[in-house]
């Protein structure tokens, strides 16, 4: 299993800890196909931050209004249940004020965030 989840991730488990992969730049397909694979759930979340399925229908949202999301998370990997979870999101192209608004509302309580032209970007800790 932890093969597997480290080809879909791009990246192995010693580079965050002995147990975990963190990892970057995740596309909204991969992190569908993670939870058809069974490395998470819908539910899975990382403290204060957002479910993986509200990642994932902000994330199609993105796509519907022409915009790209991407995922940043940590995977355990040292667990026998599911346990992907996603800690960040970085929004690229948008160009509508009113949907950095609806970025506003979906990250609210985040660690950190950062609103640019050229993206928008917020944490959890």
């Amino acid at each position: 299993m932890v093969q597997r989840i480290e080809e879909i991730l791009g990246t192995t488990i010693t580079e965050y800890t002995p147990n975990a992969i963190k990892f970057r730049g995740l596309s909204l397909e991969t992190l569908q196909q993670i939870i058809e694979e069974g490395y998470t759930t819908r539910s899975a979340n990382f403290n204060a931050a957002p479910s993986v399925g509200s990642f994932i229908e902000f994330g199609q949202r993105c796509q519907s209004n022409g915009v790209t999301a991407t995922f940043d998370g940590i995977a355990f990997a040292d667990r026998e249940s599911p346990n992907l979870v996603v800690d960040a999101i970085t929004v690229i192209g948008v160009k509508d004020l009113d949907f950095a608004g609806e970025f506003v509302r979906f990250v609210w309580g985040c660690d950190e965030m950062e609103i640019s032209s050229q993206k928008l970007y917020a944490w959890w800790d």
